[in-house]
């Protein structure tokens, strides 16, 4: 049976699936579980047949997946662009709810950084001219490496509290690694044996994006790949962008009671609370004495004290969200921690919200002094070329690029047509190009290319006595072009037969050629037409595009199942069993109320009971024997109820029963 993946919301769930979904979810949010938790998270609730089917229900519906490992293990995941919906249900469906904070504003405000697109764009044009090497041990080179560290556009202070793994930490800057990962795990450079290079393909789709799209890509990537892979701080980092929606009127978001909110709902685990006070001066440091008076069902902020990683994880996310340009984290005047959104996070996260409006490409201004202004609603196509043939002054919401004679001289020796130039400032200049500025750069771009190195290949022979039997040998006529006593420019696409026939006689050339090639650089995508066909290309931040840095996620490394099995499979043997145990209620023989119990059992199903007047679900663990035998198990609790304990029945406590299967 294959997974239909059909879509829907949380409320077409049925009761059971909803529970079962409920508590995998505040348990372990998006991260992978053993295929037999849901059954231990429901034990006492559900019997483990209603569990199975609820399951299957689920993974019908998209709302659960699955992967299995070489060894055969499943594992059951939620899939994280399901996430968002499923805060929304707990927001609903709780009791305690997220109040919008309006208490006292910021005093100290760390803003977003702007143009992180922009930025990102740069180090690509730069990268696609210096190239990043590698050395034999495979790591970056010390020069490529001081290249790289000047141009990304992060701190250090920024991610260092993000605590990410890396290889070659010692070596590698945090700032780096995480510029130099993005790209990778964006699919817009790719590593190779001897150095990293320019993904065309990709970069060919990144451009055509706007910049709301770029941020939608960048958003999911940080979420996932540099947030910590524990269930813990994915609910604070999905709270957190659910809380846009319960903000203050000026957007911000107190961290204190949502925390508290947090726990209140189960999304903390008892591991990151502590009952220890922490003896700190730092002021973010506000769980147990500069809480917001907010109560939730009676309690306060100050009944609950987070141990110092926690809080450290939390600070460390906020600060790279700000370093990432999606929001500004600061704090009040009594030292609360608090953040506001700057993007519209919730629709960036839902895989369905995407604004495919074609991007206007826009228009700059070109200014007498060679300056181009680049407004924000310029396309990064556009931009793209700019990046090839400018240098680039600033960088921010308005970028400032310099036409220079140098400039346009790279970008026509790393492949731009000369023509181009001067043509893109004429359609794109919004108050045309000055006339001094269009002479320069038409003259500038005229001068490059007169005169051109070419690579050729180059037959050398031993002495002027081989050369000399070389040119008049009949089969060699018209292939080689003599420049000197010994040597001949050959064309490179007749090697092979050069080289059979200088081996009939006698004069078979070295297999290696002598002399060592640099790499040549390439701008890409400076052809002067471009495809408008927008190529297919992988999601972005495709899961388990290898990067620099350990996100500790293996998912991607495992088989992912497309077929459910068959729900018949989870009651063997139904036919040897009497229809009526299933149908009817009846009072049985002891013995015959044993054997009902055991069938339960083998099936993981629950038994109905008749105790007085009130019919309950029943589910069996264990049968032990004696006169009467015994029961164990659970009264089974609804979907709100907590679990009641274990008990024990004997056969005079119930009447009538009923053995509870979905095939009745």
């Amino acid at each position: 049976m294959s997974v239909t993946d059909t879509e829907g919301g949380w409320k077409e769930l049925a009761s059971d699936e909803l529970l079962v979904l409920r508590r995998c979810f505040i348990r372990h949010a998006g991260q992978p579980m053993k295929e037999e938790e849901p059954l231990r998270l429901t034990r006492g609730a559900l019997s483990g047949a209603e569990t199975k089917l609820a399951l299957h229900g689920l993974r019908d519906r998209g709302w659960l997946e699955a992967v299995t490992k070489s060894w055969g293990e499943r594992m059951l995941y939620i899939p994280v662009y399901r996430l968002p919906d499923l805060y929304e249900m707990l927001l609903e469906q709780s009791q305690s709810t997220m109040k919008a904070m309006d208490t006292d504003q910021p005093l100290t405000v760390h803003e977003a950084m702007t143009g992180l697109e922009a930025e990102l764009l740069h180090a690509l044009s730069r990268i696609a001219v210096q190239g990043v090497t590698l050395t034999a041990k495979g790591t970056i080179h010390k020069r490529s490496l001081q290249k790289l560290s000047e141009l990304t556009p992060f701190h250090p202070e920024d991610l260092t509290g993000l605590g990410l793994q890396y290889a070659h930490a010692e070596l590698y800057p945090v700032q780096t690694v995480v510029m130099m990962d993005l790209l990778l795990s964006l699919g817009l450079l790719v590593k190779e044996a001897v150095s990293f290079h320019i993904q065309e393909a990709g970069l060919a789709a990144w451009v055509r994006l706007s910049a709301w799209q770029m941020r939608k890509h960048i958003l999911v990537t940080l979420m996932e790949r540099y947030g910590k892979a524990e269930a813990s701080m994915q609910h604070f980092r999905y709270v957190l962008c659910a809380a846009s929606t319960h903000a203050g009127p000026e957007g911000w978001i107190h961290i204190g009671p949502l925390l508290q909110w947090m726990t209140q709902t189960g999304l903390i685990s008892q591991e990151s609370l502590s009952k220890e006070d922490r003896k700190s001066d730092d002021p973010l440091e506000f769980a147990a004495t500069h809480a917001s008076p907010v109560r939730i069902e009676g309690t306060t902020v100050s009944d609950f004290n987070f141990n110092g990683q926690y809080i450290d994880m939390v600070k460390g996310w906020l600060t790279a969200l700000t370093a990432f340009g999606m929001g500004d984290w600061g704090l009040t005047a009594s030292g609360e921690l608090c953040f506001r959104w700057n993007v519209p996070v919730l629709d960036m996260l839902r895989s369905d919200h995407e604004q495919d409006v074609v991007q206007e490409p826009g228009t700059f201004y070109v200014q007498p002094d060679f300056e181009i202004l680049v407004p924000p609603d310029v396309a990064y196509a556009v931009r793209w070329k700019l990046e090839c043939f400018c240098e680039r002054v600033t960088g921010d919401r308005m970028v400032v690029y310099r036409i220079t004679r140098e400039s346009v001289t790279e970008a026509i020796e790393l492949g731009m047509e000369a023509k181009a130039i001067p043509a893109l400032l004429n359609k794109f200049s919004r108050t045309g190009v000055p006339d001094h500025v269009r002479v320069a750069v038409e003259q500038w771009a005229g001068d490059v290319g007169r005169t051109a190195f070419a690579t050729v290949t180059l037959l050398r022979c031993g002495t002027r006595e081989d050369a000399d039997t070389a040119a008049r040998h009949p089969g060699l006529a018209g292939l080689l072009e003599r420049i000197g006593e010994r040597d001949f420019i050959i064309p490179a696409r007749s090697a092979a037969q050069i080289r059979r026939a200088l081996a009939t006689i006698g004069l078979s050339p070295r297999r290696e050629l002598e002399g060592v090639n640099e790499p040549v650089h390439r701008y890409p995508l400076v052809a002067e037409t471009l495809t408008d066909s927008a190529q297919e290309w992988p999601m972005f931040s495709q899961e388990g595009r290898a990067g620099l840095v350990y996100t500790g996620r293996t998912l991607h490394f495992y088989e992912r199942e497309h077929t459910l099995p068959d729900p018949s499979d989870y009651f063997p043997e139904k036919s040897a069993v009497p229809v009526s145990w299933t149908k009817e209620w009846r009072s049985y023989h002891a013995s015959t109320a044993r054997q009902l119990m055991e069938q339960a059992i083998r099936w993981q199903a629950a038994v109905g009971l008749r105790i007085g007047e009130k019919e309950v679900k029943w589910i069996p663990e264990a049968v032990a024997p004696g006169e009467p035998w015994s029961v164990t198990g659970w009264y089974a609790a609804g979907m709100d109820g907590e679990t009641l304990p274990r008990t024990t029945l004997q056969p005079g406590e119930w009447s009538d029963m009923r053995l509870l299967v979905p095939f009745t």
